[in-house]
């Protein structure tokens, strides 16, 4: 309770003091990320983008000869590489400042679409920027140089606008398949309009790609997917990963049932669309619920932790219950800090292995209790 009400201080002296604050956290870790994006060997990830796109937009083929081990492979949907393109026009040492910049923006409008959604007061609304800023999945995306929160972004401007166009937006989840499932069949259980929209736009990403290369095929459509079967053909260990990654494979082959972890994927995922069927209507919970679940079931690395930044936000809100805020508040701090602080001040003290099998059931923990907070509030009306 404690924690709770030093989250609610509203006076000026405390504002005073987390403006300070904040000032302080976004020079040392602004900075930090700003060296690691810009750095010689920084976004490591953005060069896949930059160097895919320019191809494209010189006329190149991108799905053509696909070969595994490559430094680029076109992974995701062609709208990337399209919307991609002012980017391209740069060197990639520009295209990186541009980006890490982006980045900033997109983290903004985040934290804008957040304060209206939670009716963050000013205060609460500074905590969230803290938090955001200090944490390790965020500094992780800018300094890799990664779309997450591009993708963030996105998703919640479709989730909260009555924009009749927002629709838009939500085909911004095709473009990485890791988040696109369930907010899709999520839009088609809710027979929305949106979901036509999306269809449609990537429709017309698929054929302005294939006339613009001059080689238009219904293949076209399927290349994305074929281009990460065919890793995974190559390196079946590919989508496992080595170090901080929470999701049901690497939760399997840590505990040595590797080969069960795509029976893990399937129970839990129909689990999961059954979930996301009965909740008839948008809500915040349902938004937290599709995140981490899809955080959970399919394969993603550290950054895309950024897709906890909504959660964190509304631990933050008024009427969150104790129920939520106390199993959840700890499991930010964990993703958040305590990963990295076992790494680089503890010196691994927890094995790699166990840290992914916690982190992989602290989701699980924090999917439960939405879900239970859900079934309490639709009993409440």
């Amino acid at each position: 309770m404690k924690i709770r009400k030093l989250l609610d201080m509203n006076s000026k002296y405390s504002t005073l003091l987390l403006i300070i604050f904040l000032f302080l956290i976004s020079s040392i870790f602004l900075f930090k990320a700003f060296l690691n994006s810009s750095g010689p060997n920084g976004s490591v990830d953005l060069i896949q983008f930059y160097s895919l796109s320019k191809d494209f937009w010189s006329g190149k083929d991108i799905y053509e000869n696909i070969e595994p081990g490559k430094t680029a492979m076109p992974m995701w949907n062609h709208l990337m590489y399209i919307i991609f393109y002012p980017f391209t026009l740069f060197s990639y040492e520009i295209t990186k400042i541009l980006w890490f910049g982006s980045n900033l923006i997109f983290t903004y409008i985040i934290i804008k679409l957040l304060k209206k959604a939670f009716s963050l007061n000013f205060n609460k609304s500074l905590i969230l920027i803290i938090m955001i800023v200090s944490s390790t999945p965020f500094t992780n995306t800018l300094g890799n140089g990664q779309i997450g929160l591009f993708l963030l972004m996105s998703l919640l401007f479709y989730w909260y606008s009555n924009s009749k166009i927002k629709g838009i937006f939500l085909s911004t989840a095709y473009i990485k398949f890791s988040f696109a499932p369930f907010f899709l069949m999520n839009s088609l259980f809710k027979k929305e309009i949106d979901l036509i929209f999306a269809i449609i736009v990537s429709i017309l990403a698929v054929l302005f790609y294939g006339i613009y290369i001059n080689d238009l095929r219904f293949i076209e459509f399927f290349n994305p997917l074929l281009s990460i079967l065919a890793i995974i053909k190559a390196n079946k260990e590919t989508f496992i990963g080595d170090i901080n990654n929470f999701h049901i494979r690497a939760l399997f082959s840590n505990l040595g049932f590797s080969q069960y972890y795509i029976w893990g994927m399937i129970i839990l995922g129909f689990l999961n669309l059954v979930n996301i069927f009965l909740i008839k209507k948008n809500n915040d919970l349902l938004f937290l619920m599709i995140s981490i679940s899809s955080l959970l079931i399919f394969y993603h690395n550290y950054y895309d932790l950024v897709f906890l930044i909504p959660l964190a936000g509304y631990l933050l809100k008024s009427n969150t219950s104790n129920f939520i805020f106390f199993i959840n508040f700890p499991i930010i701090i964990w993703f958040f800090y305590f990963v990295r602080f076992n790494e680089l001040i503890l010196d691994q003290y927890l094995s790699l292995n166990l840290m992914n099998i916690i982190g992989s059931v602290l989701l699980i923990i924090s999917y439960l209790s939405l879900y239970i907070q859900n079934l309490k509030d639709s009993n409440k009306i």
